[in-house]
């Protein structure tokens, strides 16, 4: 039976479908399999996706979800939709073991706490103790599993509870911001030891469990052993013989044996739940570690993996210099690469994943393993509203074209605070995105010098707080990383209505993931390269034309761009794009644009 989709939108919130929601609907309703969107920025795509879920649901099906990549989206499409049911991790719930601690859920040594009053039964909503106050990260869980409503919740939740504590069998998925996913799943699979936290949890279990405390130390040895010799100072790629060492050291270590002789000590009166909460915590956190770390080690190694090749790399760190407020001094960190299995494990038959900037579907699914009927939906937003300008004179801020000193940088970040400065006399604000924050300083330095009101994070002020002050109207020229102001932010309204782009952040050579990738893919790991820093460019020029009444100019500053601009744009965008014309007459068309 057809899903009935244009009978489920929801007309409460949206008096009347847009022409742009009625395609990707129609498309949806006429696929059979898994369906994958290009929606242009301010298209009402939340509004696609609930109509999508809400039509699953006038189906029978239950377990529905829309997941974001954070918080802060989360609690925007509840916003928007209040039909819907947020959940969230431990981190934002409040522990009530420990009334008066004031601690959250993730703070808590929650494993060892098998009597605790408040715990919430999964298969009964019961808690431990009746008539007890229920947990309310636990109630949440219980609740979004007997619930019809629509949850809401990050990438992070859903990977956590549907793979790994398998809490819930989802009947349909959408995936707004589908582009990040991949990056988002691998930052929260990355898992990290120190010397710190060994040595702490060597502390706690000497006399809990000697034998664990002495296999413990020595892979304590052999991590630092290996640490001092190759990567100090620095961030290194280890090799697979020496992830082996560390294994095999690891190994000794039993994480249930941990538990287990923990567990025996509380009941034997040794430790005391309240008491010693901090050393049960730490005991927790390092079985977990450990555990997590043996897993994940294994599939470092090829030989360890059905596909013959590693599919995690690991990094290896050290101080030779410790601060005054530094705890760690070695550490090693896992990260967990090929997400694609888990991605096509977690997700059902029913799925919708979206986002403005999919560009390559093929691409798209070789990064997140997600594949089905694609279309890129138009915008009905005016196009001559929109310019993306490349000009012809500015320099190419590729490291081999600038040569050692790195001249030609320097001189267009100078090129673009003067004219940010030109255009804040004008009334005109802007927002200038750079990759490094050697960048962002050499451009506060050279707008002091312009007379430029300019704002940037640093100082105690957070990226978030500095956007809401840039929209609040404080300074007429905003700076900051593409990894901040690349996305998720929004400047509608002439907050600004230039963009400048100073270079496509193209992975360091130096980074571990980058040489991962590099041995991994070899020649066409340029192409997966290249299709991110598209992305990044549309994903940047989205952030000032949020509707059909904004105005907004992208220059892209280095010649680096003219090799993927045009091939990154959209059908409908193709229009807007400005490529054969100097850096002074791009100014002058923006200026023209803006008197309209």
């Amino acid at each position: 039976m057809p899903l009935d989709l244009m009978g489920s939108f929801p007309y409460d919130r949206h008096t009347t479908m847009r022409n742009p929601q009625r395609i990707a609907l129609e498309m949806i309703r006429n696929s059979k399999s898994t369906v994958v969107l290009q929606l242009p920025v301010g298209t009402g795509k939340t509004a696609i996706g609930k109509t999508y879920l809400d039509a699953l649901r006038k189906q029978g099906k239950k377990r529905l979800f829309y997941i974001v990549p954070n918080k802060a989206l989360v609690e925007q499409v509840h916003r928007l939709h209040p039909d819907t049911k947020m959940a969230f991790g431990r981190n934002e719930h409040p522990c009530l073991y420990y009334p008066e601690e004031n601690l959250k859920a993730d703070q808590i040594p929650c494993s060892m706490l098998t009597d605790c009053p408040h715990r919430v039964d999964q298969l009964t909503g019961e808690t431990f103790e009746e008539g007890a106050t229920p947990c309310p990260y636990l109630k949440q869980k219980f609740e979004a599993k007997q619930m019809d409503e629509i949850v809401v919740c990050t990438d992070a939740f859903f990977l956590f509870t549907v793979l790994f504590s398998k809490e819930f069998a989802p009947e349909g998925v959408v995936i707004d911001e589908a582009h990040r996913l991949a990056q988002a799943i691998r930052s929260v699979l990355s898992t990290e030891i120190t010397d710190w936290k060994v040595e702490r949890a060597v502390e706690v279990l000497d006399e809990v469990s000697p034998r664990q405390c002495a296999n413990l130390s020595d892979f304590l040895a052999s991590m630092r052993r290996l640490v001092k010799r190759h990567a100090m100072d620095k961030e290194v790629l280890l090799e697979e013989d020496q992830i082996k060492r560390l294994y095999q050291a690891l190994m000794t270590v039993s994480p249930q044996g941990l538990e287990d002789e923990t567990r025996r000590a509380i009941a034997r009166g040794k430790l005391d739940k309240r008491a010693d909460r901090e050393v049960l915590k730490q005991i927790e956190d390092i079985a977990r570690s450990v555990r997590r770390f043996q897993h994940a080690l294994k599939f470092a190694m090829s030989g360890e993996t059905e596909r013959g090749f590693p599919l995690s790399f690991v990094i290896a760190f050290g101080k030779s210099e410790m601060g005054e407020r530094d705890k760690v001094q070695y550490k090693v960190v896992v990260k967990d690469y090929y997400v694609v299995p888990l991605i096509q494990k977690v997700l059902p038959e029913h799925t919708l994943a979206y986002s403005a900037t999919i560009i390559n579907p093929e691409l798209f699914a070789f990064e997140t393993g997600i594949k089905g009927d694609y279309a890129s939906i138009p915008s009905d937003f005016p196009i001559e509203n929109a310019r993306i300008y490349l000009p012809t004179d500015t320099a190419n801020l590729a490291v081999k074209a600038m040569g050692e000193k790195g001249r030609g940088k320097t001189k267009m970040i100078r090129l673009v605070a003067r004219t940010a400065k030109q255009f804040a006399d004008q009334g005109v604000r802007s927002l200038f995105i750079v990759v490094s924050n050697a960048e962002r300083a050499k451009f506060l330095e050279f707008a002091a010098e312009e007379g430029l009101n300019v704002i940037s994070y640093g100082n105690g002020m957070p990226p978030r707080e500095c956007v809401m002050r840039f929209r609040d109207g404080e300074g007429d020229c905003m700076v900051g990383t593409v990894a901040n102001f690349g996305e998720g932010i929004d400047l509608p309204k002439k907050t600004a209505p230039v963009i400048f782009c100073l270079r496509p952040a193209y992975p360091r050579p130096d980074d571990p993931q980058t040489q991962f990738e590099e041995r991994r893919f070899r020649h066409k790991r340029w192409a997966l390269w290249n299709w991110r820093v598209m992305v990044e460019l549309l994903q940047a020029r989205g952030r000032n034309i949020r509707s059909e009444k904004d105005l907004g100019v992208t220059f892209l500053i280095s010649q680096q761009f003219r090799r993927f601009a045009w091939g990154s744009l959209p059908e409908w965008l193709e229009p807007a794009y400005r490529g054969n014309l100097t850096f002074d007459e791009c100014v002058k068309d923006t200026m023209k644009l803006f008197e309209k």
